[in-house]
């Protein structure tokens, strides 16, 4: 397939009185705002992000990267895990182009190429499936730089700005997610009609989570509400938000590890007790002796422990260290044991040992004879 070089381009149009005038490493540029489509973008072959991809690609084809089909570069771009290609291309198809790629007015890509190559995955991937092109591809946003604004120092300022300079934001927590999350979830099954499954559905799709996240975040939310409400009290309650709005993270700990998995409590009245305990030392907010998130579990567990519980229970939490540690100790116990189980099956398996292995037992046989005698 033929491939468009930047000289068979024309020029993209960039009208008098609609620039902006966009701040670069302290310098300004005019920039030119429009929407093209994707056929009219071609992607950096010399982008250092994927030159190294391209290399490759070449010695695999044996063939000059113009000479091989957009299809092509694209495919194995996508098959690069390094690039993430259909994480990316997954969002655009919900919600399009988020950040303007920089183009010059010849058509050199600036900045955008792991975008660009985004949209052709999920435009091919649509064709594949026999699927129409989803409509977040017709117009693409873009800022159009001219080249006759732009000096080679003034190039290398906005590829720095755009692929260097951190961006600074900071991932939602978790409970900013499930709020995000609940209430979309709550208001769709509201306008729509929807069914719990169904509503599940279209938070995957629109949120790009799986649903077993969505449910993780929709059930932990549930719990800080019963937290919150166990206060009685709205000054109470009040202060309870406020732990949770600090410690989310303790109660999504205690929903994956007290509600699910193989350590969830498998009586509700036993689960009751534990979460009764849980709540109660949470709610001492500064003072609780839950001071990390890895206590969360061994005070679970303490629960199937009837000297550990007891010691917790009868101390109002004040020992959780010492129960903590104790229950750990004993998780290393066992561990320790499964690795003796493994040693035996394989020295069952052995059909003979060296001179030192057999050496080695005897130091274990009375080892383990003198240890049975104490």
């Amino acid at each position: 397939m033929h491939v468009i070089t930047l000289r068979e381009m024309s020029k993209i149009a960039t009208p008098d009185g609609t620039a902006q005038s966009k701040l670069f490493h302290n310098e300004r540029i005019n920039v030119y705002p429009t929407m093209l489509s994707l056929d009219q973008i071609r992607y950096w072959p010399e982008n250092n992000r994927t030159i190294f991809t391209f290399e490759r690609l070449c010695t695999a084809k044996q063939n000059d990267l113009s000479k091989i089909s957009l299809e092509e570069v694209t495919r194995f771009v996508a098959e690069q895990d390094i690039h993430k290609l259909q994480v990316l291309a997954d969002s655009i198809g919900r919600n399009g182009v988020q950040v303007p790629l920089i183009i010059r007015d010849d058509g050199k890509l600036l900045d955008g190429n792991r975008r660009f190559f985004a949209c052709q995955w999920l435009k091919m991937q649509s064709l594949e499936k026999g699927r129409k092109i989803p409509e977040t591809l017709a117009q693409i946003p873009v800022h159009v730089i001219r080249q006759s604004d732009l000096s080679p120092a003034q190039e290398l300022k906005i590829l720095a700005e755009a692929n260097f300079i951190p961006d600074l934001k900071v991932a939602w927590p978790l409970d900013a997610q499930a709020r995000a999350v609940d209430e979309y979830f709550q208001g769709i099954r509201r306008s729509k009609g929807l069914d719990e499954e169904a509503a599940l559905e279209e938070v995957v799709a629109v949120f790009g989570i799986s649903r077993q996240r969505a449910s993780d975040l929709l059930d932990t939310l549930k719990l800080t509400k019963q937290f919150i409400d166990a206060g009685g009290s709205t000054e109470e309650k009040v202060r309870r938000r406020e732990i949770v709005e600090e410690k989310f993270v303790y109660l999504w700990e205690f929903r994956n590890k007290a509600m699910k998995g193989s350590g969830a409590m498998e009586s509700s009245t036993e689960l009751a007790e534990v979460r009764d305990m849980f709540f109660k030392l949470m709610a001492k907010g500064k003072d609780s002796p839950i001071t990390n998130v890895k206590q969360v579990e061994p005070l679970i567990q303490a629960r199937k422990d009837a000297t550990a519980w007891n010691m917790l229970r009868d101390s109002k939490g004040a020992k959780l260290r010492v129960v903590v540690a104790m229950v750990n100790d004993k998780k290393e116990v066992r561990k320790a044991e499964d690795k003796i189980r493994v040693f035996l099956s394989w020295l069952r398996d052995a059909d003979d040992l060296s001179p030192k292995a057999k050496e080695l037992l005897k130091d274990v046989v009375a080892l383990a004879s003198y240890k049975s005698l104490k």
